[in-house]
């Protein structure tokens, strides 16, 4: 009589566990990228929302609002109330910083009509 074989052989597991490991070892990396990248963009577009609306307040002769410290934020430091600004001293700002994993620093050209950029971290 011939026996049946039930179940997995121990070289059978040990190839997908490998198998799986090494998937692991890709995927981890490019989604801590991913991650950073993502969180860097995101205070990328909330300070230059931010920015913006300080310059169509200044614009229309307003004075700007510091922004909400309540809702939630995508930048940690570095946006920075408008009330002190004026059209005449629109310049650079930088030290914009995003929360972790974030790991760049937002610096927002007012001067130029609002052009923000990641510096430095992964974009």
């Amino acid at each position: 009589m011939k026996k049946l074989q039930k179940g997995f052989t121990l070289i059978e597991l040990m190839i997908v566990v490998a198998i799986i490991a090494i998937l692991a070892a890709i995927a981890l990396p490019a989604y801590q990228n991913y991650t950073r990248k993502s969180a860097n963009r995101a205070c990328l577009m909330e300070a230059k929302a931010y920015y913006n609306t300080v310059l169509a307040d200044l614009n229309d002769g307003k004075t700007p609002v510091g922004p909400n410290s309540g809702a939630s934020s995508a930048c940690i430091s570095g946006v920075t109330s408008g009330a002190a600004m004026t059209l005449a001293s629109l310049g650079s700002v930088t030290g914009i910083e995003p929360r972790k994993p974030g790991d760049g620093t937002i610096t927002c050209n007012l001067a130029s009509g609002n052009q923000c950029t990641v510096v430095g971290g992964t974009q």
